[in-house]
């Protein structure tokens, strides 16, 4: 039975991520549908981008994915189908692949060249779903759409490096469920470039000398449990998706709060390591 996964920004208030449901379902009785994530800021295409990287690996080859963000199409936010890691992705060709396409080469790529129905508001009720379900029945891209060689790129994902090889500038792109903030850092990055070396990482006011592997690395399990003061101390770690993450630990946005508030790091802000 195919697979199609569902990643927007319609949040679950509304009525649209049901409506795209009932609409797959009746173009394709015989499918699952698996969400992603429907909570996506509203038009964030760095957000969606670090979301679905590092969800859709844990997909089996042939599962499709409709991504939902951004995704009115215009002259300048044209439909796009890629087959990819043996997966396909239909979305608007707003950056959003780009920060998995640098890393892995497409197969093919199509700009999707069917007729949006007049009776859809949303092309994610109309194109979308009929590509996905389309390829869900064995139907191949080119049926589709004409092939194309490149897709828009997301310049602002990429860290710098500067030329003496000493330190590696990034940015914040995505903010967890636990105020937890994630770098474009990527722990690969940080070893080719830091080989080694001691570093500095600063974020705001704040510095970091330190990364752990674990949350609870930092903890004491020596100290008798009544008189740790864990809580609430920050710290760096490569995250499970191998990028760098300013935290507090055991973070909580409802109570305590996380590193987003507390720190006051936002979307953007800048992330420097220097290597000394």
């Amino acid at each position: 039975m195919p697979i199609i996964t569902l990643t927007t920004d319609f949040g679950t208030k509304d009525h649209f991520v049901g409506a795209v449901k009932g609409s797959i379902y009746s173009e394709l009785k015989e499918v699952r549908i698996v969400d992603i994530s429907h909570d996506i800021t509203p038009f964030s295409i760095t957000e969606t981008a670090y979301i679905l990287k590092n969800a859709y690996k844990n997909f089996p080859a042939g599962t499709i994915h409709i991504v939902g963000v951004d995704s009115e199409i215009s002259v300048e936010n044209k439909p796009i189908a890629i087959q990819m890691d043996e997966q396909f992705f239909i979305c608007c060709d707003n950056g959003i692949l780009s920060m998995i396409t640098n890393e892995i080469n497409p197969d093919k790529i199509v700009e999707i060249t069917i007729q949006e129905p007049e009776d859809d508001k949303l092309s994610i009720l109309g194109i979308f779903i009929k590509v996905a379900c389309h390829i869900a029945r064995g139907g191949t891209l080119e049926v589709i759409g004409k092939r194309i060689d490149d897709i828009k790129k997301i310049y602002e994902i990429q860290p710098q490096v500067n030329t003496e090889k000493n330190q590696i500038v990034g940015s914040i792109i995505y903010i967890d469920n636990f105020g937890n903030v994630i770098s474009n850092i990527s722990k690969s990055i940080f070893q080719n470039v830091g080989k080694g070396r001691p570093f500095e990482i600063k974020a705001r006011n704040y510095k970091f000398i330190k990364i752990y592997e674990k949350y609870n690395d930092l903890v004491d399990f020596d100290i008798p449990l009544d008189k740790r003061q864990d809580d609430g101390k920050k710290l760096a770690i490569f995250n499970c998706a191998n990028y760098l993450e300013i935290s507090i630990y055991r973070s909580n946005l409802k109570t305590v709060g996380g590193a987003s508030n507390l720190l006051g790091l936002d979307y953007r802000d800048n992330v420097t390591i220097r290597f000394i």
